[in-house]
């Protein structure tokens, strides 16, 4: 079974307003749809459901950890 490629569309419903650097991040990932849902639901605090899919690959983590980086951080690391 074939899965179909997330879209800036997708990851915009699913996280909603990012910085395009991080949708970037997470289109180029490859990860599953459903595995993005998981972040989602870690974000959100829903640890309940998130005992059914089990832990986040490595990869998903460090999404993970983008997405919780406030921008200004991201931009000071970045070289000028």
């Amino acid at each position: 079974m074939e899965t179909k490629p997330i879209r800036y569309e997708d990851v915009k419903r699913l996280f909603g307003n990012l910085a395009d650097h991080k949708i970037g991040e997470i289109v180029k990932s490859g990860l599953p749809f459903s595995e993005l849902e998981n972040i989602a639901l870690l974000l959100a605090g829903d640890t309940d459901h998130l005992r059914d899919f089990g832990h986040l690959s490595p990869r998903a983590q460090d999404l993970y950890n983008l997405i919780r980086t406030e921008d200004d951080d991201w931009s000071d690391d970045r070289p000028s």
